[in-house]
């Protein structure tokens, strides 16, 4: 499941995505976020490298790698979420029912979660972030 950290952290990232520069009140406001909230979550991407920040009047925080180079799976890792659907995902786990292997279970989540590695890898940050073309329905309402 996807935390609020992680829900912050993409906002924090849309808001910064095509604007250069922002000062924390300004991703705050722009994202209805508490700007305590935001001051947290920003000194935890520039700590995992994906924000920068500058001091001073007119100082602010940017991107440090291009939303086009990112991805869902590269924010879980930079802020250390965890990726699993379970714990038999884990690298050397042992199943308490079939320590020697064999757990349909295991084999089925198993499989689920390549689905799941390779779907949170497959669209760059830039993409979801585009807004949605504008259409028309058609009796005339928007």
């Amino acid at each position: 499941m996807m935390t609020r950290e992680m829900d912050y952290s993409l906002r924090i990232l849309h808001a910064l995505y095509g604007e250069g520069q922002l000062s924390a009140a300004a991703i705050a406001e722009k994202e209805c976020m508490s700007k305590a909230v935001t001051l947290k979550i920003l000194k935890q991407l520039h700590a995992a490298g994906l924000v920068s920040s500058r001091r001073g009047p007119s100082g602010g925080y940017a991107l440090e790698k291009p939303c086009e180079e990112l991805c869902l799976s590269d924010l879980f890792q930079a802020l250390g979420e965890s990726l699993l659907i379970n714990r038999c995902q884990r690298s050397g786990y042992r199943c308490e029912n079939y320590p020697e292997g064999g757990c349909g279970l295991c084999r089925e989540l198993s499989r689920i979660q390549k689905v799941l590695d390779g779907e949170l890898r497959k669209t760059p940050l830039s993409a979801m972030f585009q807004k949605p073309p504008f259409h028309r329905n058609g009796d005339g309402g928007f």
